[in-house]
């Protein structure tokens, strides 16, 4: 019952995305900071109002132009953390290496020795040791 209450006030809202998890992150650090430099805390109320105010918020235009704006910054880094994630993962089986000419990333599987490698960006042909 008080979750349909819920969903009917959020109807038509704007609700939640990376962007506000992002911020509500932020301020709980700066929360915490706050405990040894008091403005922090300050920083942190405004984050966690505008944050709240993102979410109620029915100016859907607006807080996807917000949205845009950070994903500009944050896609970036969010892949080059997956990147470094499936890269450790895959450690053992594949070694990764960049093209000499177009920087292309490149993988190849380990234990094969030197290998003669193509890439596929470029087409140059180059050897490696796996």
């Amino acid at each position: 019952m008080l979750f349909q209450k819920f969903q009917q006030f959020m109807y038509g809202r704007y609700g939640g995305d990376k962007f506000s998890l992002f911020l509500l992150a932020v301020a709980i650090v700066f929360s915490f900071l706050g405990g040894l430099f008091w403005p922090l805390s300050l920083v942190a109320d405004v984050l966690l109002i505008y944050t709240i105010f993102r979410m109620f918020s029915r100016n859907y235009t607006a807080r996807q132009r917000e949205y845009a704006v950070f994903m500009k910054v944050w896609g970036p880094v969010e892949n080059w953390f997956r990147f470094q994630t499936r890269r450790f993962k895959e450690r053992k089986t594949y070694k990764y290496f960049h093209c000499p000419t177009c920087k292309q990333r490149l993988r190849a599987p380990r234990g094969r020795g030197k290998i003669q490698v193509t890439c596929q960006n470029c087409h140059n042909v180059f050897q490696t040791k796996t």
